[in-house]
C-alpha cells in the first residue's frame, strides 16, 4: 500500500432512508420554526435596555428582529430541503419499479 487514499467505490442512494430522512428534518425545523416565534420582537423595552445604554436599543431591537426572521426562514428552507429529498426518494422508487417491470418483462418469454 502506498499510503493514498482509494476512491469511493460509489454512491448509492436508498429510497427508505432519503424518506426517513426528509421526515426527521421536517419535524425538527418544523419544532424549531415554532419556537422562533418568541425570538421576535424584543421583550426588552428601551427602558429596560439600561439608561447608559438607550442610544442603542434600537439598533439592539433591528438585531433582534434580523435575527428572528433568519431563523425562521432557515427553518422554511430545510422544510423546502426536506421535501426535495423526499421528492427525489419517490422518483427513486418510481425508476426502480420500472427498471424492475422492464428487466421482468424481457425476461418473461425465455
Amino acid at each position: 500500500m502506498d499510503g493514498s487514499v482509494a476512491p469511493p467505490e460509489g454512491y448509492t442512494a436508498s429510497t427508505d432512508s432519503m424518506t426517513s430522512s426528509a421526515r426527521a428534518i421536517t419535524t425538527a425545523a418544523e419544532d424549531t420554526r415554532g419556537d422562533t416565534d418568541d425570538l421576535q420582537p424584543t421583550r426588552l423595552s428601551e427602558a429596560e435596555f439600561g439608561p447608559a445604554h438607550t442610544e442603542h436599543f434600537a439598533t439592539y431591537a433591528e438585531a433582534v428582529e434580523r435575527f428572528g426572521a433568519g431563523a425562521q426562514a432557515m427553518c422554511d428552507n430545510l422544510i423546502g430541503f426536506a421535501g426535495q429529498i423526499g421528492g427525489a426518494g419517490q422518483s427513486y422508487a418510481g425508476t426502480d419499479q420500472s427498471a424492475a417491470g422492464t428487466v421482468n418483462a424481457s425476461g418473461a418469454g425465455l
